[in-house]
């Protein structure tokens, strides 16, 4: 009977500590307010791809040749994508000179339609349904946003919901005066 109480105890003792260390792990990462650049991200390019958006156009990063983009990637529950998703909005309104795209990830247009309603977000929208881009990428939570300049190279990559302040320090890098 010890050896069982035992056993209990120490099984107990091992969950609270994983627990305990996922809280502070993911409570470090909620205090802060960024993560800019992963590592490896800048001054390369996005391998090519192709997606669809919500009408079923075919879409690839060649097409955005030219002019800076912001190339967000997101999924309906996802409860920082939902808030910044009005800023993005905000700013792609404001800025009609950067592309700004929203790749959602792993997600099919049912989901996904009623949520660009409820936020009329009217910039493009590229479905990623079986996730192959987000896996390419190497996207590790969402959302994840890059900052493509004119010439097709990564100046930036963050990870986590953007701010105005945020958005406006990248935008700057790209060359755009906020």
């Amino acid at each position: 009977m010890r050896k069982k109480l035992f056993l209990v105890s120490l099984a107990g003792l091992g969950i609270n500590l994983l627990l305990g260390g996922g809280l502070l792990i993911f409570s470090s990462a909620g205090a802060q307010t960024s993560i800019s650049q992963p590592a490896g991200e800048s001054n390369r390019t996005l391998p090519e791809f192709s997606l669809d958006d919500l009408a079923g156009n075919s879409h690839t990063i060649s097409d955005l040749a030219g002019k800076p983009a912001v190339i967000n990637f997101w999924a309906s529950w996802c409860g920082p994508c939902e808030q910044e998703m009005p800023l993005l909005q905000s700013y792609a309104d404001a800025y009609p000179e950067v592309y700004f795209i929203g790749i959602n990830s792993g997600e099919d247009a049912s989901l996904v339609e009623p949520f660009i309603d409820r936020y009329d977000i009217t910039f493009s929208v590229w479905l990623d349904l079986d996730e192959k881009v987000t896996d390419q990428l190497r996207i590790i939570g969402l959302p994840t946003t890059y900052f493509i300049d004119s010439d097709g190279v990564i100046q930036d990559a963050h990870l986590g919901q953007l701010t105005p302040a945020l958005l406006n320090q990248y935008l700057l890098r790209l060359g755009i005066e906020p």
